[in-house]
């Protein structure tokens, strides 16, 4: 039985050598890019949708934050109260800090 499942799983391998492993690199640049595209990919529910969340408890809105040369626009969130809170930075896309990063 053993040499009929292997018979068959050689012919569909055919006869030519296969070719060389794929290195690692293009390897790691193949999975890197197909990982990004599927994560960009729009999907048809989320294109017609905003996400909006609500704001009740924070202090939330644009501030500016000094730099050497003027200052950098940002975008705060915090609990309206509390003291010792953990803090989480969320770094902006190059076009700047749209809905969907102050959701």
């Amino acid at each position: 039985m053993t040499d009929a499942i292997d018979d068959d799983l050689k012919s569909l391998l055919g006869t030519r050598p296969l070719p060389h492993p794929l290195p690692r690199r293009g390897f790691v640049m193949g999975s890197l890019a197909g990982g990004f595209a599927l994560s960009v990919a729009p999907t048809g529910a989320l294109l017609a949708q905003t996400i909006h969340t609500d704001a009740a408890g924070l202090l939330a809105g644009e501030v500016a934050i000094p730099v050497a040369d003027g200052r950098m626009a940002a975008y705060r969130a915090q609990p309206a109260r509390g003291t010792k809170l953990p803090t989480i930075l969320v770094v902006q896309e190059i076009f700047g800090v749209h809905e969907h990063i102050r959701d």
